[in-house]
Parts: structure tokens; C-alpha cells; sequence
């Protein structure tokens, strides 16, 4: 099922907010603690190789991907001081 997910998702030429809004949605993470949950004994390795999948361009493009992620997520999901609600 991911992998027919992750094809798709190549073929839109997401960018790495758009790969996080996706994954976020589909894994239905709400919160820090549902994010830690699901990224288990991986740690947030999970969540960068699962963006760099389906954000493969954009991922390359920039110098500090991981940073990308950090700061997208964070605004994302409770728990996290950067936050937005909006």
C-alpha cells in the first residue's frame, strides 16, 4: 500500500512541506507524542526518509533538509513552541 502511496506521490513533485502535511494527514499525527509513537526505535529518521522519498528534488535541492523538516513539523503538531494554529 505505501509503496503505490510513495509512487504517486513522486509523480506530484511534492515539496518537503507538502510531504509533511501528507504524511501527517495519513498517519493521522496530531501531537509530539503521536509523532514520537509513530517514528518508534527509528526516531525521526523514519520521518526524513519518508520525506526524502516523496520530496526527492526538493530534498537535494537545499543544504539543510533535516532542519526543513524539523521546523515544519514543529509548526505542525502540538507540543512543540513553534506551533501555529492557524
Amino acid at each position: 500500500m505505501y509503496n503505490n502511496i510513495i509512487l504517486k506521490c513522486k509523480e506530484l513533485k511534492m515539496n518537503i512541506k507538502e510531504a509533511i502535511e501528507f504524511i501527517v494527514s495519513i498517519e493521522k499525527l496530531r501531537c509530539k507524542q503521536d509523532l514520537d509513537v509513530w517514528c518508534g526505535d527509528m526516531g525521526k529518521q523514519k520521518l526524513y526518509l519518508y520525506v526524502k522519498c516523496l520530496a526527492p528534488e526538493h530534498w537535494e535541492r537545499i543544504r539543510t533538509p533535516k532542519n526543513s523538516v524539523r521546523v515544519y513539523y514543529q509548526q505542525m503538531l502540538t507540543g512543540y513552541k513553534l506551533y501555529n494554529s492557524i
